[in-house]
């Protein structure tokens, strides 16, 4: 039950946030193409404070290679091409089938897989693969995201980057 204040946030710098309704199970994300370049693998590992060797000089397979987490951004951007949510990431399974190295494209193809409701709060989980360029899986995910922490009953109103109870009045 939403509580004193609270509003989800109705639209933001990219236009209206896309209605729970309208998110269709199923529906192809699309692709695109994404290669990791040297500084990409460098900021991951400042970032996660990760400096293994094989990120940094040199694996068994041949050279240089990501760290598997940053294989996070590429498949979250096929979800936002397609429907504008903000929210809670909730849940991330991914496995990784080979090595992700520099300059290598890997074409990333998504699509939404479930959606539902609980607790209030409407959530839905979509799946996403990386291939390389012989068409061989590096990489597999499923993510969900909670797509407001606001309770569903809260009204939609206001813009604003996130959701809650402060918002600027449309």
């Amino acid at each position: 039950m939403a509580e004193g204040n609270a509003v989800r946030i109705a639209e933001d710098a990219h236009g209206p946030r896309a209605d729970f309704d309208d998110i269709e199970v199923g529906r192809d994300l699309g692709s695109l193409e994404w290669t990791i370049s040297v500084a990409d693998i460098d900021k991951q590992c400042r970032i996660d404070e990760d400096y293994d060797p094989v990120f940094s000089l040199a694996s068994t397979q041949g050279g240089r290679i990501a760290p598997p987490q940053i294989q996070y951004r590429p498949p979250r951007w096929l979800l936002s091409r397609n429907y504008n949510v903000r929210g809670v990431f909730y849940r991330w399974d991914f496995e990784n089938l080979g090595p992700l190295k520099p300059d290598a494209p890997i074409k990333v193809s998504g699509r939404i897989v479930d959606k539902w409701i609980a607790r209030g709060r409407e959530y839905v989980s979509f799946e996403a693969v990386g291939t390389d360029a012989d068409g061989r899986e590096v990489f597999r995910t499923r993510r969900t995201h909670v797509l407001d922490v606001v309770t569903r009953d809260a009204p939609r109103g206001g813009r604003g980057l996130d959701s809650g109870v402060k918002s600027e009045k449309l």
